[in-house]
């Protein structure tokens, strides 16, 4: 996306077309007749805090009908019964417990509770936000009870309809999470599966037939191809991706440069698709498998206020390639080149707009929104139906218009062959198109065609919505590529990157994410870092052992610099003996070569203000990373699962003496450690244990948090926190905060106190930092509030 900003704002996700999107699948299975599942509903007041209400008997309904098709019984506790007790109580665990005192008979209890907040006025409609947490469990189990946390948008088409309109919109999506929940425990020796064809859970998507499931509650790292045309894609192994800006990176036709200028940094340079071609060797011993061209389609070559066209996102005729950078036959024969060198092309798509004063803008002025720019970057509304940056807006919502992009997208595939498309500027269109385009799209080029977007935002929350809403194959991942610059260039705990990666649960299928450091669209990693190889050769080494598909923006292995546009789009350069091409090629070689890097299960080992070390699980291998950011070495103790490996370095395969008990970890650097089982055999049983940590569905431990002042509220990462929205922050109870949260789970938090109606403050410093290790015993730490530097 051309000039885009940093950070995104909240795009409304309409649940108009979450309805539609969802697909029907293997089928649930089955309790035995008339299980009885006992059911409380509350939903809390945003406005007024300790008010509570009732939820309305449409929701219930649909609860009860999605259980039914399970067995399941539905037993609802009366409201007046739990009603000012669940006033005076915000945890779910402490409410979850007083459901259990209510109907001590029941074998099965659900508990549903609900937040209603009013979003805003979208294309006519007015937008609601619908929060749903649901907790079920057994009557008598050892297992902490299961929870899933999920938001929802209701679009509603009058002013005077409030927060029962809203539940009762999403009454759908409700009922699928509270059976979701069923799904992923209740199966056992003697439940059978459905056979008349009844709705199921698709590894990949977060919903059956509209009866949704927490992301990631039951999916593996790297899930299996799906078989009935959903939309998870999985990636070759090994793969990584290269970010070729064309203009920017080779001319290797000067017939068809036009009118260059190497000295300006706003004009063309001369790159063409020959040059891509004369170097693919390189690329290829470089590492990467799959080559991703910034868009080659005819564009707008003038500059426009200054402004330069050179990067290709101002399409003027998505039929034709630009004849500056060659021809259809070439880019056919750059398709061509690729797959002899079993390499793949993936091509940059613009479907929301067109370039300034471009000649469809004259010829078809009804295609287009006409709304000018975007003056508020907060208005959801501004964001899909304005122009971004003064680029006119399709409106895609129109079926001609919609038929001219999915034609054009057809075409390509039919005549390039590619392996997929990067989808450009998502949060700048409707999220029902996107189902819409990557449906049809998927169902003319195969399910295994990628469907890349870009949606460039920091929030995983929704980050992970928008590719489930959307249809997309996969996304970006930002958040994660905001971290490790954060970490490595700015010098941020790393300890960070965990309570990030602890989001993975929130995705189908986390090892699809598509990870990054450079972006054409931010500044330069190496500008970011102040020059510092040294700095970037440690954030590199994370990204490319993390969790994904690396992603390599072209010169980032050059060094290239530029904290702007266009200075963060400089020409390449191709230096043999660079320290960082030499970097990412081993680094790159050694994934390659290594089962665990490519979809090992993450274990975390300690998480510190200056420290941050876990390990991807595979059966026969595992790999540590660690970040010590301190000053002296530290002891990293390795669980019993991985007690006498034998140990080496991973980059040079030096051997390690002794069977590790536990390691040593350097200071100022990312130590790389490889581990091969020893004599007691493979590490198949922690990884099975570690992959179901991570998702949020293992073991649990009782945290006490002590605090001194009991007006404060608790609120961080992950949807037991708040998700960092204050208006869902934990109440401060009896002099602290008492949570039930994942052995294993790392999350950043701070602490909050109401100001003025409906405002917060935060407290000052660093955000603060929480680890559950195991244990037994509850975890209890002490934390004085920081409001020091606030008057």
């Amino acid at each position: 996306m051309v000039l885009s900003q940093r950070w995104g704002v909240f795009l409304f996700l309409a649940v108009t077309a979450a309805g539609c999107l969802l697909q029907r699948s293997s089928p649930p299975v089955l309790a035995p007749n008339g299980t009885v599942v006992a059911v409380a509903y509350v939903r809390d007041d945003v406005q007024r805090r300790g008010t509570v209400a009732d939820v309305p008997e449409q929701v219930k309904q649909r609860v009860a009908e999605a259980l039914a098709k399970r067995n399941l019984q539905v037993q609802v506790v009366p409201y007046e019964e739990y009603a000012a007790d669940f006033a005076k109580v915000t945890d779910s665990q402490r409410r979850y417990a007083m459901l259990k005192a209510l109907a001590p008979e029941a074998p099965l209890f659900l508990l549903v509770e609900t937040r209603v907040s009013f979003f805003g006025q979208v294309t006519g409609r007015f937008s609601w936000e619908v929060y749903v947490r649901t907790t079920a469990g057994r009557a008598h189990s050892e297992m902490e009870p299961s929870t899933v946390t999920q938001d929802y948008g209701a679009a509603l088409q009058f002013d005077q309809q409030r927060e029962n309109d809203a539940q009762i919109e999403v009454a759908r999506q409700i009922s699928g999470q509270a059976a979701g929940l069923f799904d992923s425990f209740i199966a056992s020796p003697m439940t059978v599966p459905v056979t008349d064809g009844g709705p199921g859970v698709v590894p990949g998507l977060r919903a059956p037939a509209g009866e949704g499931m927490e992301p990631g509650s039951a999916t593996p790292t790297q899930p299996p191809p799906p078989t009935d045309g959903g939309t998870s894609w999985v990636p070759p192994a090994g793969d990584a991706i290269y970010f070729v800006m064309v203009d920017r990176f080779a001319n290797g036709d000067s017939r068809n440069d036009g009118q260059v200028d190497p000295k300006d940094a706003q004009a063309f340079h001369g790159g063409d698709l020959q040059g891509v071609i004369d170097r693919l060797d390189g690329l290829q011993e470089l590492g990467v498998r799959t080559v991703w061209l910034s868009p080659v389609f005819q564009m707008r070559t003038e500059k426009f206020y200054g402004y330069g066209a050179f990067h290709g996102y101002w399409v003027e005729d998505f039929g034709r390639v630009e004849p500056r950078f060659g021809d259809e036959a070439l880019l056919t024969r750059l398709a061509e080149e690729l797959r002899r060198r079993d390499m793949r092309l993936v091509l940059d798509v613009v479907l929301n707009h067109v370039g300034p004063e471009t000649r469809l803008v004259r010829e078809k002025p009804d295609w287009f929104h006409g709304l000018g720019p975007i003056d508020n970057w907060n208005d959801s509304r501004e964001l899909v139906l304005k122009d971004v940056h003064g680029l006119p807006d399709l409106a895609v919502e129109k079926d001609a218009v919609y038929a001219h992009l999915l034609g054009h997208s057809r075409r390509w595939v039919d005549a390039v062959r590619p392996a997929g498309y990067r989808l450009d500027a998502v949060k700048h269109m409707p999220l029902k198109f996107w189902a819409r385009y990557n449906d049809d799209l998927r169902a003319h080029a195969g399910r295994d065609f990628l469907l890349l977007g870009e949606m460039l935002d920091g929030d995983p929350v929704l980050l992970a919505r928008t590719l489930e809403q959307g249809r997309f194959g996969t996304m970006f991942d930002f958040p994660l590529a905001f971290a490790m610059v954060d970490v490595f260039c700015r010098d941020r705990s790393p300890s960070h990157l965990g309570a990030v990666l602890f989001n993975d649960r929130l995705y189908p299928a986390p090892g699809s994410l598509v990870t990054l450091l450079d972006n054409h669209d931010l500044p330069r990693v190496m500008s970011e870092c102040g020059g510092d190889v040294e700095r970037v050769k440690r954030a590199l080494a994370v990204q490319l052992t993390a969790r994904g598909v690396p992603a390599l923006t072209y010169g980032t292995e050059e060094g290239l610099t530029g904290k702007k546009e266009p200075e963060n789009r400089g020409d390449m350069r191709f230096t043999p003996d660079h320290p960082l091409r030499a970097w990412i090629t081993r680094l790159l070689a050694v994934r390659r070569g290594s089962g665990a890097l490519q979809g090992g299960e993450t274990l975390v080992l300690a998480a510190r203000e200056d420290l941050f070390a876990y390990a991807r699980v595979a059966p026969d291998e595992a790999v540590v990373i660690a970040v010590n950011s301190g000053r002296a070495p530290s002891d990293v103790a390795l669980p019993e699962g991985l007690v006498g490996a034998r140990v080496s370095e991973l980059l040079t395969g030096t051997g390690l003496p002794g069977a590790a008990r536990s390691l040593s970890v350097p200071p100022g650097q990312v130590t790389l450690l490889r581990l091969k089982p020893g004599a007691a055999g493979g590490f198949g049983a922690l990884a099975k244990q570690a992959g179901s940590r991570w998702r949020g569905q293992g073991e649990r431990r009782t945290v006490e948090l002590a605090v001194s002042d009991s007006a404060v509220r608790l609120v961080g990462s992950g949807p037991e926190l708040g998700g960092w929205k204050p208006e869902r922050s934990l109440r401060s109870e009896s002099g602290g905060f008492k949570l039930s949260l994942p052995v294993g789970a790392v999350f950043e938090y701070k602490l909050v106190r109401d100001s003025t109606p409906g405002k917060f403050d935060w407290e000052d410093g660093d955000n603060r930092l929480l680890f559950i290790p195991e244990g037994r015993e509850p975890l209890r730490l002490s934390i004085s509030p920081n409001f020091e530097g606030q008057k």
